[in-house]
C-alpha cells in the first residue's frame, strides 16, 4: 500500500512539472547559427531605421537591389537602391509620424523575433515590433512583418530581399523563436496584448484601425 502511494506521488510530480513546462516557447540561440549573419543584417537595419540614417550607401549594405513589398495588392517591387531608400525614408519620416500623431515617433522596439529556414542561403525572419511614441516613450501600437533575407555570394553578406505584412495576431509562434538583443528588446510595462495592432495596408489608406 505504501509503495503504491509512493508511486502515485512520484507520478503526480512528473505530470505537474510537464504541465508547467509544456506551454513555454523554446528559444533558439544564434551563436554559430547558419543564419546569424542574416540577423546581423536585420539588427543593423533596425538600428539604421531608428537613427533615421537611411541613405543609399547604408541601404546598399542591407537590401537587395530588387526588393518586394507584399502589402495589400498588388505586390510592390522596388528595382534600385535609390528607390528603396526613397520609400523607406517616406515610411520613417511620414508614416511613422502619422502612426504616433499627435505625439512624435521615438523608437521601434522588438517584442518577438523568430525565423524559418528555407535554404542555406535564404531565411524568413518574423518580427513583432512596438512603436514608442512621445518623449515618455509610450508604447502606442504594434505591427508584425516577415522579412526574407538571402545570402549574396558576390557581396558575401546577407541582404533583405522581400517584406510581407502580417496581422499581429497571426505572428508565427510555431517558427524558431529567438532571444532579442537587450538594446532592441521591448521591456515596457504595457503587455503586448494590450497594445493596439496596426496593418501596413490599412495605413496606406490613412486608417489606424484594423477592420
Amino acid at each position: 500500500m505504501k509503495q503504491r502511494f509512493f508511486l502515485l506521488f512520484i507520478l503526480s510530480i512528473i505530470i505537474s512539472c510537464s504541465e508547467k513546462t509544456g506551454p513555454e516557447i523554446k528559444k533558439h540561440p544564434l551563436a554559430e547559427n547558419t543564419y546569424s549573419g542574416a540577423f546581423d543584417t536585420f539588427y543593423q537595419y533596425i538600428k539604421t531605421l531608428n537613427n533615421n540614417e537611411l541613405n543609399d550607401d547604408k541601404m546598399s549594405e542591407l537590401f537587395n537591389e530588387n526588393f518586394s513589398m507584399i502589402i495589400g495588392n498588388p505586390t510592390l517591387t522596388l528595382k534600385s537602391i535609390s528607390e528603396i531608400t526613397g520609400v523607406y525614408n517616406d515610411i520613417r519620416n511620414n508614416t511613422y509620424s502619422f502612426i504616433c500623431s499627435p505625439s512624435e515617433f521615438n523608437e521601434l522596439k522588438l517584442a518577438k523575433l523568430s525565423y524559418l529556414p528555407l535554404t542555406k542561403n535564404s531565411v524568413n525572419i518574423a518580427l513583432l515590433d512596438v512603436f514608442l511614441c512621445s518623449e515618455d516613450r509610450k508604447p502606442s501600437y504594434k505591427m508584425a512583418f516577415i522579412y526574407n533575407l538571402v545570402y549574396d555570394e558576390s557581396k558575401q553578406r546577407w541582404l533583405m530581399n522581400a517584406l510581407t505584412e502580417v496581422d499581429p495576431k497571426n505572428y508565427p509562434l510555431d517558427w524558431k523563436q529567438v532571444n532579442i538583443k537587450d538594446s532592441f528588446s521591448y521591456t515596457g510595462i504595457m503587455l503586448i496584448d494590450e497594445i493596439k495592432p496596426l496593418l501596413a495596408s490599412e495605413l496606406m489608406k490613412g486608417n489606424k484601425n484594423i477592420n
